[in-house]
């Protein structure tokens, strides 16, 4: 939902927490300013602010300039009343640019002028727009960790997507077609205010033949999977849910079991000091403890979550791999194992992992895991 419909406490003591970020780097790089054109950078900077009249189109409409001194928001004379009336964007501590929609390249032109001549400046890249020297993974890795007021926000956008996915799978029919299935769930997420980024949905043939089975007009038969990642305010959730009817498949089933074994090992072992590499090796290990050594290199497994459905995706042997986990870190698994899927989304607290996109009605299936019992989605029978 825009921020004026959820408040606006707090807000401006995590806008100016987040600027602290952005000018510590630029003090530690030598920088002179920050530009975020991207949807995701503009929407973490201010806290929520979105701008998806293009959904998910780079650059976005709306971008923000921080300097040592000062923070600017520029955007289109079309942009600018629905930004004050709804995002409340003139009362962030931002000065707000307006430029005429008709003037080509008008957002890098006032970007460029604001900034001044010779500076340094150091833009997210997004789509190459703007001024400056690209250096988008170096102001991405400014997002990591959440804020106490994200973690609010997820704890809530994950109830709803949880709730969205859920709702429409308890009243899914096998002689429904995938993208029959797939306008309910995108329906249930948009009255929620909930952007669907992705939506997958696998009936029973197509989820065993493809690892990202897109809506097609298929029959889903005797069991369906279902993937979302919701966005609002910017923030991801990503969550997979799977519903069969009756008595799933006895492939299916193993199959399920075997993703949440997997899952629950990389959940267990994400913690604070920990490396992602060291989680996606635990994951390895289940993989290779269950007989399918190579089933992971079938799948990207995932990774923390947050502006993005994966701020980086964990790929043994990669720097970001190599970060250290944080707490208030964010983060996203699924494993996938020939049509079994599990996935849920979780913040990184000093004693394990918090769920934020569970919910207590659908069923669950118990892993055990070095730190003790990991609770997964099951099958539900419908």
């Amino acid at each position: 939902m825009p921020p004026t419909d959820r408040g606006q406490a707090g807000r401006p003591a995590e806008i100016a927490a987040k600027l602290d970020r952005v000018r510590g780097w630029l003090a530690a790089s030598g920088h002179d300013a920050a530009l975020f054109t991207s949807q995701p950078g503009v929407a973490w900077v201010t806290a929520g602010v979105t701008d998806l009249v293009a959904r998910n189109e780079e650059p976005g409409l709306v971008w923000a300039l921080i300097t040592s001194a000062e923070a600017h928001l520029i955007t289109t004379s079309i942009e600018e009343p629905r930004l004050a009336a709804e995002e409340g964007a003139d009362g962030l501590g931002f000065k707000v640019h307006v430029v005429p929609w008709y003037h080509p390249g008008g957002l890098a032109g006032a970007a460029a002028s604001l900034a001044g001549a010779g500076t340094r400046v150091a833009s997210d890249g997004a789509g190459g727009a703007g001024p400056g020297t690209p250096l988008p993974g170096e102001l991405a890795a400014l997002r990591m960790p959440l804020t106490p007021g994200e973690a609010d926000r997820l704890d809530e956008l994950g109830a709803e997507c949880a709730a969205a996915l859920e709702g429409a799978l308890r009243t899914w029919q096998p002689t429904e077609r995938e993208c029959e299935l797939a306008a309910r769930i995108a329906a249930a997420l948009e009255q929620r205010r909930v952007l669907p980024s992705v939506l997958l949905v696998g009936g029973a043939q197509r989820r065993r033949a493809f690892r990202h089975p897109v809506p097609t007009g298929a029959v889903t038969g005797g069991d369906v999977l279902a993937v979302i990642v919701g966005v609002r305010g910017g923030l991801n959730i990503a969550c997979s849910r799977t519903a069969a009817a009756g008595p799933p498949a006895d492939d299916l089933a193993q199959r399920h079991l075997a993703a949440c074994t997997v899952e629950a090992a990389m959940i267990d072992a994400t913690r604070p000091g920990r490396t992602w590499q060291e989680a996606l090796e635990a994951g390895q290990a289940a993989y290779a403890g269950l007989g399918m050594p190579d089933e992971w290199r079938q799948h990207v497994q995932g990774g923390p979550i947050g502006y993005l459905s994966r701020e980086f995706d964990v790929v043994p042997g990669t720097p970001e791999a190599a970060l250290a986990v944080q707490a208030g870190a964010a983060f996203a698994w699924n494993p996938t194992v020939r049509g079994g899927k599990s996935e849920d989304t979780f913040v990184v607290t000093p004693g394990g992992a918090r769920p934020v996109s569970n919910t207590a009605g659908w069923p669950s299936l118990t892993v055990s895991t070095p730190s003790g019992p990991v609770l997964r989605p099951a099958i539900l029978r419908s």
